[in-house]
């Protein structure tokens, strides 16, 4: 393949690339209004290149799929809208638990391969393959690039499509041959890109993946060699970079063409984690109290357990043994020999444990928390836990986004030329450009929109508190403002009447008085 579509004259913003964040059916529903703006303003042909993320992924691959099949973009968004509204990713993933595995790859539960399995479904993916994309002819798009993250160097792991058929697919230490990518399942990718830690346990590459008959996982394994004999964990592209920006302008090194449109919904943070009070008890029960009693306890169990099986001996070699003899002598040994045994093995997990953090940090543990209460130790867990989970769910991510943000527009090979289209734009003061332009200022039933879809969670399905409406709605109208805001700020030429420019103008300040009424019910 030496190209993806062929030369074309591009709308008066020139040819587009854009990225997709991550952030569930949040991201999905939002760039899905993003895409449904570019598409009413005549831009969506324009958009060469696409970077998506997770949820990015979802709604980004989704298209991609529609475009080899020539769907119109109004069926495309009625058809995913309508998949997003009547799916749970979670709760049909976890049904697919208990399913019957009888490959050698399912010999273990696995939710994100539920997962995986949700979008190959006949209404989204539909058994669809990576190679379609590698070998497709007449796409407007010259670059797709779908995010994971791998586990073994910890760095982005692309499935990327280009014009030249030398691009990597993989990264700069794990490669993927096109001769094994073509066989990858879209579903699988979709999975690897929307795998967030804590909901989903990692996918391995390429032994989680499924494989056609005619290209089973021996020949994969083969033709990857011997860095893949183990496998290589793969989680969600967000990990490393949760915009997907960077490996976008990678892709795009050597063009200087594009202008880039980012599509963002991670919400502002200015209070991401907050202690709780401490408990104003501090209780009676201490560690070495708990100790104690658990030993009186094994005691007992093992004292029970002895006296049971020697009453039940002496039952059955007298013959006065009856059937409900088994309630008095045989269930209740049980319980008390599993207690003895539960006891010992805790303590011997206990013992092992301490052993390790005494062989790190040279602390007998145990002489230092056995004065501890038992909601002090309480508190010591869950302010640990808690902690960690913002570190690196909210204050890593922050810091990537940010310096990745920083790279963009801090590269004057973009300057006029980047866009980012923040799910929270609308609730931002932009004084210089409201004064000039008063008719651009959101109203307050836009500004509450945009508040509204920011604070919702992310999750992969649709409930009362999260739906789809207000964020296809958010993502036109931002997707709107962002471009009148580049056009005025950045395109001088747009007030000169009878330009391409000029008309593009007009059609999205139209667009903007319609999106910047009052909410539609």
């Amino acid at each position: 393949m030496t190209d993806l579509a062929p030369s074309r004259t591009h709308g008066p913003l020139g040819p587009l690339a854009i990225s997709l964040s991550g952030g569930g059916y949040r991201a999905a529903a939002f760039h899905l209004g993003m895409l449904r703006l570019l598409h009413r303003a005549g831009l969506l042909d324009d958009v060469v290149g696409l970077s998506t993320v997770s949820g990015g992924t979802l709604v980004g691959m989704s298209w991609t799929v529609s475009l080899l099949d020539g769907e119109s973009f109004p069926d495309f968004h009625t058809r995913f809208a309508d998949w997003m509204q009547r799916t749970n990713v979670i709760a049909d993933a976890l049904d697919s638990l208990t399913e019957r595995r009888s490959e050698s790859r399912d010999a273990w539960p696995s939710l994100i391969r539920g997962a995986a399995g949700v979008y190959d479904r006949p209404d989204l993916l539909n058994g669809r393959r990576f190679g379609e994309l590698l070998a497709a002819r007449g796409l407007p798009l010259r670059q797709i690039i779908f995010n994971s993250t791998e586990f073994h160097t910890g760095v982005d792991f692309r499935f990327r499509v280009a014009e030249s058929p030398l691009a990597r697919i993989g990264n700069g230490n794990y490669r993927v041959p096109r001769t094994v990518a073509e066989h990858l399942r879209l579903a699988d990718i979709a999975a690897a890109s929307s795998c967030f830690p804590g909901g989903f346990e990692p996918i391995v590459f390429p032994q989680h993946f499924s494989w056609p008959k005619e290209f089973p996982l021996a020949d994969a394994l083969r033709e990857l060699g011997p860095s893949y004999a183990s496998g290589l964990p793969l989680m969600d592209g967000g990990i490393y970079d949760n915009q997907g920006i960077d490996a976008l302008v990678l892709a795009l090194a050597r063009s200087d063409a594009e202008t880039l449109l980012i599509s963002d919904v991670s919400a502002q943070q200015t209070d991401i984690y907050n202690v709780p009070p401490p408990s104003h008890s501090r209780g009676y029960l201490t560690l070495q109290w708990v100790a104690r009693l658990g030993w009186v306890l094994f005691l007992l169990a093992l004292v029970s357990a002895v006296l049971l099986g020697l009453d039940a001996l002496r039952a059955i070699g007298d013959g006065s043994w009856r059937w409900t003899d088994n309630f008095v002598y045989l269930f209740p040994g049980f319980l008390a020999a599993g207690v003895v045994a539960g006891l010992v093995w805790l303590r011997q997990r206990l013992q092992t444990g301490a052993a390790l953090v005494q062989r790190d940090v040279s602390v007998n543990v145990w002489d230092a928390v056995r004065g501890l209460t038992v909601p002090e130790v309480q508190e010591l867990v869950a302010l640990r836990v808690s902690s960690l989970l913002s570190l690196t769910s909210s204050i890593f991510m922050k810091r990537v986004r940010g310096l990745v943000y920083k790279g963009v527009y801090r590269d004057d090979k973009y300057k006029g030329r980047r866009m980012a289209s923040l799910i929270y734009s609308l609730t931002l003061d932009w004084p210089r450009l409201y004064g000039q332009h008063p008719w651009l200022r959101p109203s307050a039933d836009l500004v509450a929109l945009a508040r509204s879809v920011s604070a919702m969670g992310t999750t992969l399905w649709f409930d009362r508190d999260v739906r789809f409406e207000p964020l296809d709605r958010a993502g036109q109208a931002t997707t709107c403002f962002i471009l009148l805001k580049h056009i005025i700020e950045d395109r001088p030429e747009y007030d000169t009447p009878g330009t391409p420019l000029n008309a593009l103008f007009e059609r999205l300040r139209a667009m903007w008085i319609e999106y910047n009424g009052p909410a539609q019910p």
